[in-house]
């Protein structure tokens, strides 16, 4: 069974020959602590870390854009800089500071819009799926995590109540060009959309369920709905305590959903019941303690619990709750990559290991 195969059957709810399992992301540090050797030609060291680990999936984002300009230092002589939309930052090399965001009066919503989808490109998407056999995921934004950065999460939720037409406005902007964004990756080859939306913080969403209703959803919805009438399907990346979101997502049409994260209190094997017939499971691998401190066989435990506990009957891909980190021990990433390649096979029982 190839790769691709793999991944889809996990997203139909059904078993494959083993458990997939994949990044989002791995950190550049990891792949050369991985390979025992610098990184000197990325892709291909991309390509040889995810065959050391069994890996199924990549995941690619957009190239291009417009440019974002210097406009300037600070006393300190760190640099201003300014987007397309009129977002001002300050980078010290660790930390970035707004000084100013792009909407940051009803007049800017009135006028604001995306860029041409001309400027962007998708050869990441193009290189992974001609170059490779891995499954390629190609990742759009949503209707939250892209809109509040444009103002602020406070500017953003004082025009939920007082602007809600203008903020509507701004959304459906937005989404039109992540509709593009997914045409653009289905002409380059992708096998899968993964939509990332952070809805969610360790106690909830960070909005109300109302407003997510109104002003989220439905327009996640959309985003779906054109994936899947391109022959896409779709997972959701949200982290955060994603528990009362669940219905939601499912109702959306969403195949898949990613990270699950037990330390913001989510359980997975009670959404796996609940859930587990209508949507796919990935991640739920802890990167607050497990895997950058814990032990090699705390690692692996964990990792035969997830097989054990919600892999039978498919729907389950393994991954980390975000990305493989800098700061996970090559030790810990190689128990849990080959923990779950020793014992992913199907079938699996359920209680087994």
């Amino acid at each position: 069974m190839d790769k691709v195969e793999r991944i889809y059957r996990a997203l139909n709810i059904e078993e494959p020959d083993k458990v997939p399992k994949g990044e989002l992301q791995i950190h550049d540090e990891l792949v050369s602590s991985l390979l025992n050797e610098p990184l000197v030609n990325w892709f291909e060291a991309h390509i040889k870390v995810r065959r050391l680990l069994k890996i199924d999936l990549v995941n690619v984002g957009l190239n291009g854009g417009p440019k974002v300009e210097v406009i300037g230092k600070t006393e300190k002589g760190y640099p201003i800089y300014r987007d397309y939309f009129g977002n001002e930052w300050v980078e010290s090399g660790k930390t970035r500071t707004y000084l100013k965001y792009g909407l940051a009066s009803p007049e800017d919503f009135k006028d604001f819009r995306m860029p041409d989808i001309s400027l962007y490109r998708a050869d990441g998407v193009k290189l992974w799926s001609e170059k490779t056999d891995l499954c390629v995921f190609a990742q759009v934004g949503g209707a939250f995590d892209s809109v509040y950065p444009l103002m602020g999460l406070e500017t953003y939720v004082k025009t939920l109540y007082k602007y809600p037409h203008l903020l509507k406005k701004v959304i459906e902007e937005v989404i039109k060009f992540e509709l593009k964004v997914i045409r653009l990756y289905a002409d380059s080859g992708a096998h899968v959309i993964l939509l990332g939306d952070d809805l969610a913080y360790d106690k909830g969403p960070f909005i109300s369920l109302s407003h997510l209703h109104e002003f989220v959803f439905p327009y996640l919805a959309q985003e779906v709905k054109l994936a899947h009438r391109l022959g896409l399907p779709v997972i959701f990346h949200c982290d955060g305590n994603v528990t009362q979101l669940v219905e939601d997502v499912v109702k959306a049409g969403f195949d898949g959903l990613h990270s699950l994260q037990p330390n913001a209190s989510v359980d997975i094997v009670s959404i796996k019941r609940k859930w587990g017939e209508y949507i796919c499971l990935m991640g739920n691998l802890d990167l607050d303690y497990l895997l950058p401190l814990g032990s090699s066989e705390e690692v692996k435990a964990e990792v035969l619990r997830l097989i054990r506990e919600v892999a039978p009957g498919g729907g389950y891909i393994l991954s980390t709750t975000n990305v493989l980190t800098r700061y996970v021990p090559p030790e810990n990433a190689l128990a849990m990559y080959r923990t779950a390649e020793k014992y992913g096979k199907y079938p699996i029982r359920s209680g087994e290991y």
